[in-house]
This record gives C-alpha cells, sequence and structure tokens, in this order.
C-alpha cells in the first residue's frame, strides 16, 4: 500500500512519483504504538510500521523483498520440543520456506482483501462513530462529518466533479482532473468518492455497481477464512504462543469480516431493491 502512495505520479507519466518528491527520508507518518510486546497489538501489523520506515528511507524498495526482510527477522524457529528458543538450529529449508509462502500469501493481498469487505469502490467512512471499530453504513452520514455515500433507491456516490457537484476534483492538477472529473475515465477504485452513479452502472469491470458490492464483500469474507486457514497449517513452523495469539486475532477478523458482508450487502440490497445475480443469501 505505501508503495502504491509513493508511486503514484500526480503530473502524470511524465511527471515526478510522490517518492521523488518527498527526496527520500522526508517522509513522516502518525503510528498508533502501544506497551503491548508486538508495538501495534498484532504480531503481523508490525510488518506495516516496518515497511512505512524502510520505504520513507528507501522508497523505491520491492514490497517483497521488505517482507522478507520482517519475515527473517521476525520469526523464531520453534525447537523441536515446541518452545521458542534463540539458540536452537535453524529450520530446515523447507520448513523455512513453507513459512515464507504462507506469509506471503496471507500478507501480500490483505489490504486488498480488507478494502473488499469495507467500503466500496472508494466510497469513505462506513464505520461505528467514536471508536471507529465496525461497521456503520451510515454512521457518519447524516452528522456534521458527512456525508460520505449520498446512497438512495436509485444510486450512490458523492458527485465531486467541478461541473456538477462539489468542485474537489479541481484540487488535482492536470491529467487527474480531468480523469476524475470523467466518469467514464474515472478508475473504478475512486468512482464512489468522486461520482455518483445509478446501481446499474457498468464499471470498467464489466460488473454493475450494486453486483460489484455483493461480489467483493462475499469473496472478502471468504478470503479472511482461507487467511485463518493457511495460519493454522503453520502451526510448529515457530513460536506456538505467538501463533496461538495471531489465531485468535485472525478468529475475530473472520467474524468481523461476515459482519461487514451482511451489514454492507443488506443495506444496499434493501436501498436498490437490485438482487444479487448469484442467488446467495443477503440477510
Amino acid at each position: 500500500m505505501w508503495r502504491e502512495v509513493l508511486g503514484f505520479r500526480p503530473w502524470g507519466d511524465g511527471g515526478a512519483d510522490v517518492a521523488e518528491l518527498v527526496g527520500g527520508g522526508d517522509l513522516v507518518g502518525v503510528s498508533n504504538v502501544g506497551d503491548d510486546p508486538y508495538w501495534t497489538g498484532h504480531p503481523l501489523a508490525q510488518a506495516n510500521l516496518y515497511a512505512f520506515g524502510r520505504l520513507a528511507w528507501t522508497p523505491g524498495t520491492d514490497p517483497a523483498a521488505i517482507l522478507d526482510e520482517w519475515i527473517d527477522l521476525t520469526f523464531t524457529p520453534a525447537t523441536p520440543s515446541g518452545t521458542a528458543n534463540g539458540d536452537a538450529e535453524p529450520a530446515g529449508t523447507a520448513e523455512t520456506e513453507r513459512l515464507r509462502r504462507t506469509l506471503h500469501a496471507i500478507m501480500g493481498g490483505s489490504w486488498r482483501t480488507y478494502e473488499r469487505y469495507t467500503a466500496p469502490l472508494g466510497v469513505g467512512f462506513m464505520v461505528r462513530p467514536g471508536h471507529h471499530y465496525g461497521p456503520d453504513v451510515d454512521g457518519y452520514e447524516y452528522t456534521p462529518w458527512g456525508t460520505y455515500h449520498f446512497a438512495d433507491r436509485d444510486g450512490v456516490g458523492v458527485d465531486r466533479t467541478r461541473a456538477t457537484g462539489t468542485g474537489f476534483t479541481g484540487q488535482y492538477p492536470p491529467p487527474w482532473s480531468q480523469v476524475y472529473e470523467s466518469l467514464d475515465r474515472c478508475p473504478d477504485e475512486l468512482l464512489l468518492f468522486f461520482h455518483h452513479v445509478p446501481y446499474g452502472h457498468v464499471l470498467h469491470s464489466g460488473s454493475t455497481v450494486i453486483q460489484h458490492i455483493y461480489d467483493t464483500h462475499f469473496a472478502g469474507a471468504e478470503e479472511a477464512v482461507e487467511a485463518r486457514r493457511r495460519w493454522q497449517e503453520a502451526a510448529g513452523l515457530f513460536d506456538p504462543s505467538l501463533h496461538a495469539r495471531v489465531e485468535r486475532l485472525l478468529d475475530e477478523q473472520v467474524r468481523c469480516a461476515e459482519e461487514w458482508r451482511d451489514q454492507v450487502n443488506a443495506y444496499f440490497f434493501r436501498k436498490s431493491g437490485v438482487p444479487d445475480l448469484r442467488g446467495r443469501r443477503i440477510p
């Protein structure tokens, strides 16, 4: 995710990217670290903080290589008795590669998984006011902080164009100001941030907006289950207490993903009246 931000070129393909603009080392961020032994509260979330620091220092570094660095620095192989020991002989090559494949599979696309089961197509906040944890589609919609999605029976999204909306597209330099202004050219992932469209609007992907919402929320919840399964299969490759800590957190992520899936899909099914083409159950 950080690499995608740093690779964005505000003035188009011929201009500098964000990494060049910050010059390497001139990048700062705010992180909610605490007194937990893992700082971020989630052992795997440590990789986000590590990657930010590495990319702030050397923005061109390959994210996959950073993940490998973090894996090597973080995971101590388990001893034959099942306890972690910093002086233990390294695990065999097969076990090491198995652990590496597992972590890449879980973490390489984890932010896309989160996007799939939360707010669709760049629409914005759909979280519980106050603590921001858990889904609440209309949580901020009718407050002074809103609104974020403008969903009604006919469509969804915020018109931020210069022609008919808030004019926010004009904040960007060319060519992005023209790209975001255009309904036809705006990337799918930002569509509902910049445009209000009917539920039947066809995306560049070929799916309609409403079907995209259903499909991605079902897919995201399934991917969370798959991540937990892969983690369970890695038991015995490193410190059992670390494995158990992450497994509990992945259990909670699966629960949360299902909650997001059901609440978001139910909301838009009731708003639009358009059924899921695949016939899946929507509460």
